[in-house]
């Protein structure tokens, strides 16, 4: 029996807030000697998914998206899960928790989603896979830590199957990005620039 690729649909981080989160995310494994892996970082806004409607998928994810612009989220402290995960809590916008609600909603009926009426708790993973000892360091290491806090824009929606990116919706420019789009830096700089003047305006 074929075993089915799983969807996903995240917020990543740009510009500053990715360098932040991916430098504590370094400085954590490089401290505790964790294993090293590829890690975006990232907020699961639906978990693991199947499908057999990769098109309606995609047709539905563009529509649902460009039905949503401006939308914000804070990172503001670190939390813990069982089986030794440490992660950044994030409190999504109003808005951010609309469009997800959304997004279930409209794909639901044809999507297998694991766990859909676990509560959501949204979070970023700082570091997971350890033992108990090494997981109370690192729990007290980042306690003894500044709080880490900071609020960010979402710029993008990110569909992904496997763990490879299917499309991105770009927020500011309204409009779905294939996967080379998605990862242009041009693409990222006239994002960044876009943002920049959205900023100046709401101020």
């Amino acid at each position: 029996m074929t075993k089915r690729t799983n969807y996903f649909i995240e917020i990543r981080y740009f510009g500053k807030a990715k360098h932040r989160i991916k430098s504590l995310i370094n400085e954590v494994g490089n401290k505790f000697r964790l294993k090293k892996g590829h890690k975006v970082p990232h907020i699961t806004l639906i978990q693991p998914f199947t499908t057999k409607r990769q098109k309606w998928l995609v047709s539905d994810f563009k529509k649902v998206c460009s039905n949503y612009k401006s939308m914000k989220f804070t990172v503001d402290g670190i939390g813990t899960f069982p089986f030794f995960v440490v992660f950044a809590k994030v409190k999504p916008g109003d808005e951010l928790l609309k469009f997800r609600k959304e997004l279930l909603k409209t794909i639901k009926s044809y999507c297998c989603i694991k766990n859909i009426n676990r509560p959501f708790k949204p979070h970023t993973t700082i570091a997971l896979r350890m033992g108990l000892f090494r997981f109370l360091r690192i729990w007290l290491y980042m306690k003894l830590k500044p709080r880490l806090i900071f609020t960010n824009h979402v710029m993008r929606a990110t569909l992904l199957k496997g763990k490879i990116i299917l499309y991105e919706y770009d927020f500011l420019h309204k409009r779905l990005l294939n996967r080379s789009q998605a990862k242009s830096k041009k693409g990222f700089s006239k994002a960044f620039t876009k943002l920049k003047k959205h900023k100046k305006k709401t101020k």
